[in-house]
């Protein structure tokens, strides 16, 4: 019948009244993990619709709602002679997105080099995916 059409419609429809968002900000001051995801010592911002959730203590980020997500990272690299080079990769269901990789080296004799960088990368995500910053070396 028309209603049950109708309230089949509103409901079809009713997530554009409300899309579904997901905003998080995980903070860590620094770490020498190596082959580890890079966990977060807090969570300076969270907001959202859904039951997606960025695990502090894990690193990992959870994703609810199947849709196209932006990730951005930011990062200060601090690096002495003869310390390892840094590889941080943002890796989606336990694999490298080797387009992510960030690399930072120090090749002087003697010294040290602090380097900035980042990364901003949209990508699909579907329900369960899930998402971490993955340090294959941070021992610098």
């Amino acid at each position: 019948d028309l209603l049950t059409k109708d309230q089949e419609l509103e409901k079809d429809v009713s997530f554009l009244k409300e899309p579904p968002f997901f905003h998080a900000c995980g903070y860590q001051s620094g770490t020498s993990i190596t082959g580890q995801t890079i966990p977060y010592s807090s969570l300076l911002y969270s907001s959202t619709n859904t039951e997606g959730v960025l695990d502090v203590s894990t690193g990992r980020m959870t994703c609810d709602h199947p849709g196209s997500y932006t990730v951005t990272w930011s990062l200060m690299a601090s690096d002495d002679a003869g310390n390892h080079a840094v590889y941080i990769y943002l890796r989606k269901n336990g694999q490298n997105i080797e387009e992510s990789q960030h690399f930072s080296s120090y090749y002087g004799t003697s010294g040290w080099a602090y380097e900035q960088g980042g990364r901003t990368l949209v990508l699909h995500l579907d329900r369960g995916d899930t998402l971490d910053l993955y340090c294959e070396d941070c021992s610098a």
